[in-house]
């Protein structure tokens, strides 16, 4: 008897999950972006900062795809960072949101000449040359970078994906650019303790797909994926982006499991 009422209850919530988790079927993302390899905040290395001007450029040169993180400065305009604050990249104190663009313009990246880039700036720079994978960064309490970066997408002519963390960033990125492929950055998060709390088990379960509906998922290939991941993966057939790749042996491990592009740094992919 326990059973004969269990089993429809189960279904139910089966399905539910299901409706959850599910990635956006009909469309996939386009081929001429499966084809690009993504250097990881431009082609950085010795002597030449990530996410800084002269990166981006060489990442041109060398025909590669970009990958940069856009978040707000002070007065609410688009800057190119990945930390929220300045002091592991250029060793000043103090939260990105909380310098003007005047002042980020002048804090060095740690090369000479290599200063905190505009999110225009590095528009005009690339100017369509190459593909970019554009990282929204949505801190809490630091405004609606999405909505800024979609009417910064939206004039530009070139070639562009989107990713995120943040589900609710992404389903901003659904309303406004509905036409843009669109995917969502996700990790085995709780395998790390400072994430074991209900939010990061319910990204790492992809438990707000239905939100946002991505085109593709950007994962941690070195990561372990749950239930959720290989439902998306081998049932749903998402297609799937690496991150982040160091070495030419990872890349072809990657590919192995799936893979279908790579976001790399530290080796000439």
């Amino acid at each position: 008897m326990f059973f004969i009422i269990a089993l429809p209850i189960l279904a139910v919530i089966f399905i539910i999950y299901i409706f959850l988790i599910a990635p956006k079927i009909k469309k996939r993302i386009e081929p001429k972006f499966l084809t690009a390899k993504y250097a990881h905040r431009g082609l950085h290395g010795e002597g030449v900062p990530e996410n800084s001007m002269e990166a981006f450029e060489l990442a041109v040169k060398n025909g590669y795809g970009i990958e940069l993180d856009v978040r707000f400065s002070k007065e609410k305009e688009l800057v190119v960072f990945h930390d929220t604050t300045l002091d592991r990249v250029c060793g000043v104190s103090g939260r990105v949101c909380d310098k003007t663009v005047d002042e980020l313009s002048k804090i060095s990246l740690g090369a000479e000449g290599q200063f905190v880039p505009t999110f225009k700036q590095v528009l005009d720079l690339v100017d369509g040359r190459v593909p970019l994978l554009v990282e929204i960064k949505q801190d809490p309490g630091e405004g609606d970078v999405a909505t800024a970066a979609c009417e910064a997408l939206s004039k530009y002519t070139g070639a562009y994906i989107v990713e995120t963390f943040n589900p609710l960033a992404l389903a901003k990125v659904k309303k406004l650019l509905p036409n843009a492929c669109r995917g969502l950055l996700c990790d085995r998060f709780t395998r790390q303790k400072k994430y074991k709390k209900p939010l990061y088990f319910i990204l790492q379960a992809f438990l707000l797909n239905f939100l946002c509906k991505p085109d593709f998922i950007a994962y941690n290939h070195e990561a372990k994926g749950g239930f959720s991941y290989k439902i998306i993966k081998n049932v749903f057939r998402a297609p799937l982006v690496a991150w982040t790749v160091r070495s030419k042996d990872d890349e072809e491990q990657a590919r192995k499991n799936g893979y279908l592009t790579v976001i790399f740094e530290n080796y000439t992919a």
